[in-house]
């Protein structure tokens, strides 16, 4: 090799190059500063990055235990003002070693414009990417570079950044891991050397495992991190999996584009290339089409434009072809992404230096301004004093994820072991939590937030995705009723403390029985204080193929209560191997209600096993009444059924609906023999009631339908609408597209919508439809309406 080119020389030369590189390196991180804004707020996600700054802050042997696609060193991804120095320097460090081996990559080509060529490269990977991909991105460099200069100096860096990348998130963690197993394995089919297979993943687990140590101290939790990060990958794709409509058409040419580069491209240097980053695409694209938001799916156009990028650089010939295969392809995904869920077009600031600058000359002031954003954000979350003054000092958790009452109200966070509920969705992670509220490391005090948001069909007792919150960890839910007891609530957040002695919860199997999809199962008598039903939904060939290659199904239970309305959450099959809860039914805090039949639903139904197996899990407890003084704190008066009307469409003239025409009907029936067909560009047939008949006080309406929409491709042009309307016009409208509950495509599936109303005009008129802007028609039926006065309650706040 040119002597300019090793990575070790003394001479002159080579310390200008190195120089440059420094040089270069500090044009990109200075031209693609982020922005100065480094704050939190409230909800799901955002607290997080609290969470873990402040454990990286405080003490990270506090959360030593945690286990979650989050690791300790998540601060970097998402710093505050603590830490934001160490995170600028890191990024800052990634930025510059881009331009390293970019310089590297390209060695001994491109002469005239190498310096612009890594300029560019380096500066749009560095606007494009956040801290994941930009490690990611090192480390696909480096392991080409090891392969094209043959120095194992390159490899160990490499090695690190997975070390690294093990204690910042999963799914980083996840990818780096499978470049460096791919590249030892290359390396090892290749040369046959035992020896340095043994190194390099010696080397590899070595450091992981000093990192632990340089961070705690000592290996306790080790082996429960690294298992628990193969636990959050394994049910990912049924539990977090959202299901948009895809253009396939789009999707397939992609593909088709990307096996047309595989095929010209038949070098020893380019199956080098596709060992190395084959697996960790299938692993991205799993990552991204399995949740397939904007979010999740942009991280997977990311790393296919870094692959992509890389791959014309390091290969050097077909440059043409590659560059115009690479840019079609990633065009292709761009306009696949549209059909993500949240979809929006990402806008990118090019010249950041500004924010350099800021960051230079302004920081004791943006530092300030961040804070104060951040305590103006959280404000809401701040409890009454009294609160405080009984809490004290005793140690805290939230459930199920809304740490900023932690930082709110200055109080003494005690994290268990999966931090959100949400993400323990298998039986081991379920259990962990189990362990830790019955141990010693619980906390003396439980805050659980009160929900405001409604979910899909009206209540507010709610997880992410249509889960229900007592179904999120079946096993942590025993063991908090166990050993916790209300204390005191508001209208935010019910407080628990824990029992000086834990009750007893006895399960037993009440029966057991097979039913089918889609089958309504009557709910047994239980006197126990929960029943639960535990679901064995087992996997067929085709399943285990689709979920494998691409995502499993969703599944959803349906509730049918005792006045025939229909509620339905979706359901995560690990979880609900360890029991769905099904009464007492909590609708909100203030709302129990009677559930008489349920019904389990999944999507594409037909490549799944016929028969699902239910047992029935009545547990009884050693105090009467625990359940409902922990999950109900008002006394609340119901509200009375105003009026309840349905429309079956067996006749052809309903009181309050008008008359239907037979061209309107259908014999494609959910129940009965006829439902309504409703054409294309046409509204259904309408209910219509004069509200000053009903009451002059606030009220609910609830309507729901089954619907049958097998050529409709989820374009939000098909909506439930509840409408009043007065002499003027309209004063209230509210529609709701069907898309989301649209579970299985090709058969009957049942839509809900409600809203609230103040009783405040006279002469207005309720009006219920469905309004079918589509191109296809759509089959509704069984269509009821039920309007019921707000309920009445008192609260007790308990201090």
């Amino acid at each position: 090799m040119n002597k300019r080119f090793s990575l070790f020389n003394n001479d002159k030369p080579y310390l200008l190059e190195l120089l440059n590189i420094l040089v270069v390196g500090i044009m990109v991180v200075i031209g693609t500063f982020p922005e100065n804004l480094w704050t939190y707020s409230t909800g799901i996600d955002p607290p997080l990055s609290w969470a873990f700054n402040y454990l990286y802050d405080n003490d990270l042997k506090l959360g030593q235990h945690i286990i979650f696609p989050h690791g300790p060193l998540a601060f970097l991804m998402y710093p505050l003002p603590e830490n934001i120095l160490i995170a600028t320097l890191v990024r800052s460090v990634f930025k510059i070693l881009l331009v390293y081996n970019l310089y590297w990559i390209i060695a001994g080509t491109y002469k005239e414009v190498r310096w612009l060529l890594v300029f560019i490269v380096a500066f749009g990977l560095s606007i494009i990417t956040g801290f994941n991909h930009l490690l990611l991105a090192n480390v696909i460099l480096m392991y080409c570079n090891s392969y094209l200069h043959k120095k194992d100096v390159f490899k160990y860096m490499a090695l690190t950044l997975t070390a690294l990348a093990f204690y910042v998130k999963a799914y980083v963690a996840i990818l780096s891991g499978i470049l460096s197993l791919s590249y030892i394995l290359f390396n090892f089919f290749k040369s046959r050397n035992l020896k340095t297979i043994a190194i390099d993943s010696l080397v590899l687990l070595a450091t992981i495992v000093l990192l632990w140590l340089s961070m705690y101290g000592n290996l306790v939790g080790f082996i429960n991190y690294i298992w628990g990060m193969l636990q959050l990958a394994q049910d990912n794709s049924s539990a977090a999996a959202y299901y948009p409509h895809n253009n396939w058409l789009v999707l397939g040419l992609f593909f088709f584009t990307i096996s047309i580069i595989v095929l010209i491209n038949r070098t020893k240097k380019f199956s080098f290339f596709l060992a190395l980053i084959g697996i960790s695409v299938f692993a991205a694209w799993k990552h991204g089409m399995a949740r397939q938001d904007i979010y999740h799916v942009k991280g997977f156009l990311i790393y296919i434009v870094t692959c992509l990028l890389i791959l014309v650089l390091f290969i050097r010939r077909n440059n043409f072809q590659n560059t115009v295969l690479s840019l079609l392809a990633i065009f292709l995904l761009s306009i696949s992404m549209k059909g993500s869920v949240n979809y929006f077009r990402s806008k990118y600031e090019l010249f950041r230096a500004q924010n350099f600058i800021e960051f230079v000359t302004e920081f004791p002031t943006l530092k300030n301004r961040s804070i104060s954003v951040s305590q103006r954000e959280i404000h809401k979350n701040k409890l009454p004093i009294a609160f405080i003054d009984s809490i004290g000092k005793a140690t805290v958790d939230i459930y199920p994820w809304d740490y900023s009452f932690i930082s709110a109200n200055n109080l003494n966070w005690q994290p268990r072991v999966v931090i959100n509920s949400y993400a323990a969705y298998t039986s081991w992670l379920d259990s962990q939590n189990e362990k830790h509220f019955n141990s010693a490391l619980a906390p003396e005090i439980l805050i659980v937030e009160k929900f405001k948001k409604r979910n899909l069909n009206g209540g507010t007792i709610s997880s992410i995705d249509g889960r229900y919150l007592l179904n999120d960890e079946p096993k942590t839910i025993t063991s908090i009723i166990e050993n916790y007891e209300y204390w005191f609530s508001n209208e935010r957040v019910q407080i628990l403390k824990r029992r000086k002695e834990p009750i007893s919860l006895l399960s037993e199997i009440i029966t057991s029985q097979e039913a089918t999809w889609g089958e309504w199962i009557q709910v047994p008598k239980s006197e126990g204080e929960i029943l639960r039903v535990r679901l064995q939904l087992k996997k067929s060939f085709l399943q285990k193929l689709k979920a494998f290659f691409y995502k499993d199904e969703q599944f959803w239970i349906y509730l049918k209560l005792e006045n025939d309305i229909i509620h339905k959450y979706r359901i995560v099959p690990k979880n609900a191997a360890d029991g769905i809860w099904i009464t007492p039914y909590f609708f909100d805090n203030s709302n129990v209600k009677s559930v008489k039949e349920i019904m389990i639903k999944a999507s594409n139904q037909s490549i799944l096993k016929d028969r699902i197996v239910l047992e029935w899990d009545g547990i009884e407890s050693s105090e009467k009444g625990v359940v409902e003084k922990l999950y109900t704190d008002m006394q609340a008066k119901p509200g009375t059924i105003l009026f309840s009307s349905i429309n079956k469409f067996e006749q052809p003239e309903v009181t309050y609906w008008g008359e239907l025409k037979n061209e309107h009907r259908s014999d494609n029936a959910m129940n009965g023999n006829y439902s309504h067909s409703v054409k294309a560009k046409s509204y259904s047939h309408t209910l219509s009631i004069p509200i000053d008949s009903l009451t002059d006080k606030p009220f609910t309406i609830s309507a729901g339908c089954w619907v049958n929409a097998s050529n409709y491709k989820l374009s939000k042009d098909i909506l439930l609408v509840i409408s009043i309307d007065d002499k003027e016009g309209n004063v209230l409208w509210k529609g709701k597209h069907i898309d989301s509950q649209i579970i299985e495509k090709k058969g009957w599936n049942h839509v809900l919508n409600y809203s609230d109303y103040k009783n405040e005009k006279p002469d207005c008129v309720l009006k219920v439809y469905v309004w079918n802007n589509s191109d296809e028609e759509v089959l509704i039926d069984d269509f009821r309406v039920l309007v019921k006065a707000k309920a009445t309650s008192s609260m007790n706040s308990g201090l």
